[in-house]
């Protein structure tokens, strides 16, 4: 199973984590998804609205998706 995921593991700066936790709400391991989304250039999807609250410029709530 761990093979469907080999090669598509990335890395996260620290520094990026950090400065996202200063300027939000958001715990450390959100802003491992956040700033990794900020370096591959996506919008994530979640259902988490604090998230989205904290970071409307990043993240899209499933919910607000158009069919």
């Amino acid at each position: 199973m761990e093979s469907l995921f080999q090669g598509r593991e990335y890395e996260v700066a620290s520094l990026d984590v950090l400065s996202l936790v200063k300027q939000s709400a958001c715990s450390a391991y959100d802003c491992e998804f956040v700033a990794l989304a900020k370096g591959l250039g996506v919008r994530p999807m979640t259902m988490d609205r604090k998230l989205v609250s904290c970071f409307p410029d990043t993240a899209t709530l499933l919910s607000d998706l158009k069919p």
